[in-house]
Parts: C-alpha cells; sequence; structure tokens
C-alpha cells in the first residue's frame, strides 16, 4: 500500500505510466481530424498535385443541393431513430424486467440483431422489402391487401424503411441498457411509490424514467451519434438511392471522397460531421445534466 501510495506521489511515474496511452490517443484520435481539416483546404482528386483553395471547397458543400438533402435525411433518420429506439426499447425493458420465467430467452432473442453484420442485416431487410417476393408485400398479398402492397425502398418510403431496419438491429442493445438501469434502482423507492398510489404509466413517468435519467442520457448520446455518422445499412440497401433520397453525410463522404476522387470536398465534409457531432454530444450533455440537477 505504500509503495503505491508513493509511486502515486511521484509525478516521474505518473508521466511514465501515462505517456504510453497519452501517445497512443494523440496518434490515433486527434491527427486524422487535423488531417482531414488540412486536406479539406485543397483540391485534390488523389492522382495530380494538391492545389491549395481555402474554405472553397466548404463554400461548394453548402451549395451542393445533394449535400443539403444529405443532412436533412441524416436529420430525418436522427429523430425516427430516436423515436423507435428510445420507445420501443424502454417499452421492452419495462415489459421484460418483471418477467421471471424466461427472461433471458427474450433478453437474447432480442439483442441477437445486434451481433449481426450490417452486411447480413442490410442483404436480409432489402429482402424483406423487395416489391416483387419481399416478405412484407408477400403478407399483406396473402391476407387480401394486395392495394397496400408498396415499392419500400421508393424514394416516399426509404427513409422510413431503413429507421426501422437499424431499429431492429440496435433495439435490444438499449433494451439491456434500460433493463440494467431499471434493476438498480432501489426497491425502497419502488414500494414508497406504490403506498403513495404511483402505479402504472404514473410510475414510468414519475418514478422509473426519472431514476434511469444518466442511462437515458447514454442511449440517447449513442443513438444520436451513431445515425449522424449513418452509413453502413444505407449503403448496402440502396447506395445513398434511389436518387439521393437515402443519401446520408457518411454515404456523400464516400461517394465524393472515393467514387468521385473529390478528396477535399468530402474531407470538408467530413469536417463538418465532425463538429456537428460534437456540438450535438456537447449539448446533449449539458441540457440532460440541467434536468438531473434540478431533479
Amino acid at each position: 500500500m505504500k509503495k503505491l501510495e508513493r509511486a502515486f506521489g511521484n509525478k516521474l511515474a505518473i508521466a511514465i505510466f501515462i505517456a504510453p496511452a497519452l501517445i497512443l490517443f494523440t496518434l490515433v484520435i486527434p491527427l486524422p481530424i487535423l488531417h482531414s481539416f488540412y486536406m479539406s483546404l485543397f483540391k485534390w482528386d488523389m492522382l495530380s498535385t494538391m492545389t491549395y483553395v481555402g474554405f472553397e471547397n466548404y463554400k461548394e458543400l453548402f451549395s451542393d443541393g445533394i449535400f443539403l438533402s444529405s443532412i436533412w435525411h441524416t436529420i430525418e433518420i436522427t429523430v425516427l431513430s430516436l423515436i423507435f429506439q428510445v420507445t420501443l426499447g424502454l417499452f421492452l425493458a419495462l415489459c421484460i424486467v418483471n418477467i421471471i420465467k424466461g427472461r433471458k430467452y427474450f433478453q437474447n432473442a432480442f439483442f441477437i440483431p445486434n451481433i449481426l453484420s450490417s452486411a447480413v442485416i442490410g442483404i436480409l431487410w432489402f429482402f424483406v422489402y423487395n416489391y416483387d417476393f419481399g416478405l412484407i408485400n408477400s403478407i399483406l398479398k396473402s391476407i387480401g391487401l394486395d392495394s397496400l402492397q408498396q415499392e419500400w425502398l421508393s424514394q416516399k418510403y426509404v427513409i422510413l424503411a431503413l429507421s426501422i431496419t437499424t431499429c431492429w438491429q440496435w433495439v435490444g442493445y438499449h433494451m439491456i441498457l434500460y433493463i440494467a438501469a431499471i434493476s438498480g434502482i432501489s426497491q425502497d423507492i419502488i414500494e414508497a411509490a406504490i403506498v403513495d398510489g404511483a402505479q402504472g404509466l404514473k410510475m414510468v413517468t414519475k418514478i422509473i424514467i426519472p431514476q434511469i435519467r444518466p442511462v437515458l442520457r447514454v442511449s440517447i448520446v449513442l443513438i444520436i451519434t451513431g445515425s449522424l455518422k449513418y452509413f453502413d445499412m444505407a449503403w448496402i440497401m440502396t447506395e445513398g438511392g434511389p436518387d439521393f433520397a437515402s443519401e446520408t453525410i457518411a454515404t456523400y463522404i464516400y461517394r465524393t471522397a472515393f467514387n468521385k476522387l473529390q478528396y477535399g470536398l468530402g474531407s470538408a465534409a467530413s469536417t463538418f460531421l465532425f463538429v456537428v457531432s460534437i456540438l450535438v454530444t456537447v449539448l446533449i450533455n449539458r441540457f440532460a445534466a440541467k434536468r438531473e440537477e434540478v431533479y
């Protein structure tokens, strides 16, 4: 114990212990971000000589209608993901947390999609949404609702379809977080609330949600940051189509930098996405911290 106290009181020892992690963090996290910002100041197709253009890439970025629509699509996916994943995840957690027999089965059943590859899920749901032989249209046809059959990955429905697929993949993960948080609520608090007449929806809104607010905050931050960089499912299922109807900021970055070889413009979009992600995360944490202080 005394040896540990001497070690923690020795600044040189602390520096030696921290240095490897600090060097690794500096190389892995900030340098690529700074490099991306640096590259956003140049015109470069990865083949010819780089040309310095200052902030011209940013001007071009915000005059590009496809990029502006990709921002809107990303916002739509973020909002729908929040609605679907938080409400459904919380609902499932409240249902499962009180189950005694079969609780592990339901937890595992809802969590399994989370361990599947996004490529597998994307292909699976691509066939579910297919107009000719997809599961949804087949069910509608079998029960005589042929008029409701749709091209589910058309411009009109593609954002909703992608959001439902993402919810299917991630809702089990957030459900597990909520179950752990609800299980950690003191039984004395629950019993006191019952004595005061809190039951059903009142118990959920007045007792359970305030008690698990820190976990909800983490969950919401994860959903928002995940949605802002939404790429894999949109690219696998639609490649941003049809006619850029599901183009997100991340697919725009990939298409611009690696398909069109406009590396500077793609880096400018990457820098924009990084700044937005940081700002949103800080704002959510500040807002949630104030609400927790008030509570």
